[in-house]
């Protein structure tokens, strides 16, 4: 019997996902806080871009896809950072994208501003004015 030349990696991976999170104070409605973009590109492989962002969820969801300034800087975005996940935790609201390799890992300053304006429209959700920048 040979032995297998092809190892099989086990144990930690290399992947890596930034989590913003917004505090919240007692209990919420789990699903007005769902939300994910849906999104269609506009060509392919290497060139793939973000053509049309669609946010589907709860009333979260709707609030983002109102939000034309959002749309627009999410256009903007790499098709793989225009990914983005918002859902509620135990403490608080989590906006996230995929995971992404150590290579590929980075978090620009426009990926930063389209996660400060979901923070924004949480913030006002939950009854806070957002903090100004």
């Amino acid at each position: 019997m040979a032995e297998d030349l092809d190892v099989i990696p086990w144990g930690a991976q290399d992947r890596f996902q930034a989590h913003f999170i917004v505090k919240t104070h007692g209990s919420i409605s789990q699903q007005d806080f769902l939300a994910r973009t849906t999104l269609r590109p506009v060509g392919h492989f290497a060139s793939k871009k973000v053509g049309t962002v669609e946010w589907v969820g709860g009333q979260l969801a709707d609030n983002l896809s109102a939000d034309n300034d959002l749309k627009n800087m999410i256009l903007k975005l790499p098709y793989d950072d225009a990914e983005i996940l918002v859902e509620p935790t135990n403490s608080g609201i989590r906006i996230h994208g995929n995971w992404k390799s150590s290579y590929d890992f980075a978090i620009t300053k426009e990926l930063f501003s389209v996660y400060d304006k979901i923070a924004s429209h949480v913030r006002i959700m939950l009854g806070s004015p957002p903090v100004k920048s």
